[in-house]
């Protein structure tokens, strides 16, 4: 029998998800690993190969179909996902870009995606890093494991060369695909691969190895630093895209520097460079008190309100428009970014008969019933302490073209009531895909 590079415990890993993607162009290492899971037959009806087809070399049809057929003869499901972006200056960027969305637009949370880096992979990446001036979380290089899109990203062969992955290639007489950009050195990776590390090599036989093990240094670094943000800032433990700053103004700059890392980390956001950080602590953080700072940056927003930091993706604003709740009680969703439920309880929101139930958002001068006074909808959003950017996004439902509630928050006197389940209670939270 076939002699698997995967040993146990990533077999036991594996076991847990339902769908396994494994990212196969056709290279070496891609066909190795998609090969050592298919000896596997207690995997095979989680996987599925996919192919990215880049549209870049004039020999792409040929690798799809020479990929199609290793899968057939293998059993494996087999799509191919066919990409596009710009091809300007830095075209492996955009590549490697539009590979990984496509990737991640296949995952659910149930689902893992495996790839075939190896150790010279990694070495190559730590040198890159140090090229680009990274940080810890750079140098760190690629993880075996890690959350990605909606599901995990693995990456079993980190562990071995790419002549361990050549030897077990050539003892099962795989054929695999020699991508001639590969060869290109304009590319920084294929630089490095070509020029720079055959040198190394040269002079310090173990580079590799010891590249690799400086990654390992890295990781158990950022692990540290990890758990240090989260005891300087315990709101870390959750996912919040708030941060008090009650629990930041005793902080050294570098541990600020180190909250706020984790702090997008944890919400998902691209980390900026050291500029941008430093713009966030002086700009934002140690703005006047009646300031309204924020700093921008391609992926991501900080803003300041009533001493609370609060973190945004970059993105273009969504404008809402009224619309009828046809389908009430059952839950809403608003342009595919908020979800609005109902459920029946003993007091909350009371509907006359044949009601009309309509979603509104604020066009401003709104008068709202609440607690025995009407107030203008500006000032209980004041009082609510509601960021002014969040304002214009809060839906507001209207039952016969009454203002009823502001959903989230508060319901109308004049709608209110406590009944034997004969009244609802609404939420709202953002609609995850």
């Amino acid at each position: 029998m076939t002699k698997s590079l995967l040993d146990a415990d990533w077999l036991r890993k594996l076991t847990l998800y339902k769908k396994i993607f494994v990212g196969f162009s056709g290279g070496l290492d891609s066909t190795v690993l998609l090969h050592s899971l298919a000896i596997h037959p207690s995997l095979h009806n989680q996987l599925t190969a996919v192919h990215i087809h880049h549209g870049i070399s004039p020999n792409a049809v040929a690798w799809q179909q020479q990929c199609q057929q290793f899968c057939k003869e293998y059993k494996i499901p087999f799509i191919t996902q066919q990409v596009e972006f710009e091809r300007h200056a830095n075209i492996e960027d955009q590549a490697r870009k539009a590979r990984y969305q496509a990737f991640a637009n296949l995952l659910t949370r149930e689902d893992c995606l495996l790839l075939g880096h190896h150790l010279d992979d990694q070495a190559e990446t730590l040198l890159l890093q140090l090229c680009r001036g990274a940080g810890i979380d750079g140098l760190a290089a690629m993880q075996a494991i890690k959350t990605f899109a909606q599901g995990d990203l693995l990456r079993p062969f980190l562990q071995y060369s790419r002549k361990i992955l050549e030897d077990y290639a050539l003892d099962q007489q795989l054929k695999w695909i020699d991508d001639e950009s590969n060869l290109n050195t304009d590319f920084s990776r294929n630089y490095l691969r070509h020029q720079v590390l055959p040198l190394l090599e040269q002079r310090w036989p173990a580079v590799i190895n010891n590249l690799v093990r400086t990654t390992h240094h890295c990781q158990q670094a950022q692990a540290n630093l990890d758990d240090l943000a989260k005891i300087d800032c315990p709101v870390l433990n959750q996912c919040s895209m708030m941060l008090p700053l009650s629990q930041l103004k005793s902080l050294s700059h570098a541990r600020l520097s180190n909250v706020l890392r984790v702090w997008l980390k944890v919400n998902k956001i691209k980390l900026p460079n050291t500029l941008i950080f430093n713009r966030v602590i002086s700009e934002v953080i140690e703005a006047k008190e009646d300031a309204k700072p924020q700093v921008v940056w391609k992926e991501g927003c900080v803003r300041r309100y009533r001493q609370v930091l609060y973190l945004s993706n970059n993105e273009p604003p969504v404008f809402f428009q009224s619309q009828r709740w046809i389908s009430f009680p059952q839950t809403l969703i608003i342009n595919g970014l908020i979800r609005l439920q109902v459920k029946k309880t003993n007091k909350g929101l009371v509907l006359p008969d044949s009601a009309q139930i309509e979603i509104r958002f604020r066009q401003g001068g709104e008068l709202f019933h609440w607690h025995g006074q009407t107030k203008h909808l500006k000032k209980l959003f004041q009082e609510w302490h509601i960021p002014p950017w969040q304002r214009d996004s809060i839906p507001l439902l209207y039952v016969n073209r009454q203002f009823a509630a502001v959903i989230g928050y508060a319901i109308s006197d004049l709608f209110y009531g406590e009944t034997d389940l004969n009244s609802y209670q609404l939420s709202m939270e953002p609609n995850s895909p």
